[in-house]
């Protein structure tokens, strides 16, 4: 049995992660997966993680690091675009503000 044919057993949803992730995983020898797996047991994640990553040949880290940049390029957007909303409303309340103390001070 090859790896697509393995791939192919996989349900639609993890798919994706065996193409991308699968050959790094099949380099491992039994003991670097049994490490891998323990890993992921304890909740290390991101230790996990880069144990495969670290398989990957130099091309395809940069295929995810490329990926990765773009992600974080756009979440800061929609933040930067969150963040001027809220200095906006910000600004708003305080000039309300300021308009009732100016009032109450009668000027």
């Amino acid at each position: 049995m090859d790896i697509q044919e393995l791939i192919d057993k996989l349900p639609a949803g993890l798919k994706p992660v065996a193409v991308q992730y699968g050959p790094a995983l099949i380099q491992m020898t039994a003991d670097e997966v049994w490490a891998w797996i323990e890993l992921l047991i304890s909740g290390k994640t991101a230790e996990a993680y880069k144990t495969v990553i670290d398989k990957l040949p130099p091309s395809e880290k940069l295929a995810l690091m490329a990926k990765d940049i773009a992600k974080w390029n756009e979440l800061n957007t929609k933040n930067a675009a969150k963040v001027g909303l809220q200095r906006e409303a910000a600004i708003a309340v305080l000039k309300a503000l300021l308009t009732i103390t100016l009032a109450m001070v009668g000027l």
